[in-house]
C-alpha cells in the first residue's frame, strides 16, 4: 500500500456532471504561459540563425550539439504547450490533456508517453552536454578516475532514454487495459468525478503495475543520476582547471567553467526541481494544484532559459549577434588551445 491511496473516495464543491473533458486549465495559468512565447520564440531563432551560420575555426562539434539541443527544447515547449495542453485535478496524480493532440483524437496514454519521453531525452540531452564539456575542460580527462564514474552515469542515462522508448510501444495496449482499470475503479468511488471517463485523461499510479513500476523507477534513477553527475562535474572541473597553461587557454577555461555553473543552476531549478515534484506527487499526492502548474511552467520555458543563457554566456554567439546586429565590430577567429593534446576550444 502507498502512502498515498488514489482509490478513496474525494469530494469535491463542483459538479463534475457539467465537465467538459476538452475544458482547457485555468486562465491565469493559461495567459502566463502562452505570453511567454513572445520572448521564448525569438530567443530559439536567434539562438538557432547564430549556431547555423557562424563561421568560426574553434566552434564546430559543440555548435552541432547546441542546434540539436535549442531544437530539442523548442520541440519540447511546443508539445506542452500546444499539442498537449495539461489540466491537473487535485488531489489525484492524473493529467487531463486539452491541446491539439486531444481535440484530434490522440489518447492520453500516447500524450503521457511522449511528454515523459520528452522529459527523458531532455535529461540525456542535459548529460551529454555535461560530458562534452568535461572532456573539452579537463586535460587528459581519460587518465582521471572521476571519468570512468562519469562515463557510467552518461551511458546509463541513455540506455533508460533508449529503453524506455521501446518499452513505451512493445507494453501500450497492455498500459491502455491498467489505464481502463484504475479510471474504472476510481470511478465508481467518485461517481461525480465523470471527468475520469474523458480518453484524454491519463492517471499516473506509482508502482500498482509492473509498467508504472518500472517506468517510474527508471525515471526516478534518471533524476538520482543527472542530480549526481551534473554538479558534481562542475565541481571536478572547478578543481582540476590546469594552472600551468597559457594565459589564453586560462581564459577559455574560465568561460567555460561560468557557462558551465549558470547551466548546472538553469537545469537544477527549472528541471530537476519540478522533476523532484512530479516524483514525490506520484508516491506520497499532493493537495495544492498552483504548485503542479507551476512545476509544468518551469518545465515547459526550461529550454527557453537554457537557449538564452548560451546565447549570453557562449562567445561565439554573443559576438555573432552584436556582429549581425551591427552593435560590434566583427572579430577575427582565433583558435585557442584548450588541452596539451592540442584540442580546439569550444568557446
Amino acid at each position: 500500500m502507498l502512502p498515498y491511496d488514489l482509490f478513496e473516495s474525494h469530494t469535491f464543491p463542483l459538479n463534475p456532471l457539467q465537465m467538459n473533458c476538452l475544458e482547457p486549465a485555468p486562465t491565469t495559468f493559461r495567459i502566463f504561459i502562452h505570453s511567454i512565447h513572445l520572448i521564448s520564440v525569438p530567443t530559439y531563432l536567434l539562438a538557432l540563425v547564430s549556431l547555423i551560420f557562424i563561421k568560426s575555426n574553434v566552434f564546430t562539434t559543440y555548435r552541432i550539439f547546441l542546434i540539436w539541443h535549442v531544437l530539442e527544447n523548442f520541440f519540447f515547449e511546443f508539445y506542452s504547450a500546444f499539442l498537449v495542453e495539461p489540466v491537473l485535478h487535485a488531489p489525484y496524480t492524473l493529467m487531463r490533456t486539452t491541446g491539439i493532440l486531444s481535440k484530434v483524437g490522440i489518447g492520453s496514454l500516447a500524450q503521457f508517453y511522449m511528454l515523459a519521453l520528452a522529459i527523458e531525452y531532455n535529461g540525456t540531452s542535459v548529460s551529454e552536454m555535461f560530458w562534452f564539456r568535461y572532456k573539452a575542460s579537463i586535460m587528459h580527462y581519460k587518465e582521471h578516475c572521476f571519468t570512468y564514474f562519469l562515463r557510467i552515469f552518461v551511458n546509463f542515462t541513455r540506455f533508460i532514454a533508449v529503453f524506455d522508448t521501446v518499452f513505451c510501444i512493445i507494453t501500450h495496449q497492455e498500459a491502455l487495459l491498467f489505464q481502463s482499470e484504475y479510471k474504472s475503479a476510481l470511478l465508481k468511488l467518485n461517481p461525480l468525478d465523470t471527468f475520469l471517463k474523458c480518453d484524454s485523461v491519463y492517471l499516473v499510479v506509482a508502482f500498482k503495475d509492473y509498467i508504472s513500476s518500472i517506468y517510474v523507477a527508471f525515471w526516478i534513477i534518471q533524476s538520482v543520476v543527472l542530480f549526481i553527475s551534473v554538479p558534481g562535474t562542475a565541481i571536478y572541473i572547478n578543481f582540476n582547471i590546469p594552472k600551468t597553461v597559457s594565459e589564453v587557454t586560462w581564459k577559455v577555461q574560465q568561460q567555460l567553467l561560468r557557462s558551465l555553473i549558470i547551466q548546472v543552476s538553469i537545469h537544477g531549478i527549472m528541471l530537476g526541481i519540478p522533476n523532484t515534484m512530479f516524483i514525490y506527487s506520484f508516491l506520497f499526492g499532493y493537495e495544492t494544484e498552483t504548485y503542479a502548474y507551476a512545476a509544468f511552467a518551469c518545465l515547459t520555458y526550461h529550454g527557453f532559459a537554457s537557449s538564452l543563457v548560451q546565447i549570453i554566456f557562449t562567445k561565439p554567439l554573443r559576438q555573432y549577434l552584436l556582429t549581425i546586429c551591427k552593435l560590434k565590430k566583427q572579430e577575427t577567429s582565433k583558435t585557442s588551445v584548450t588541452s596539451f593534446n592540442k584540442r580546439t576550444s569550444v568557446f
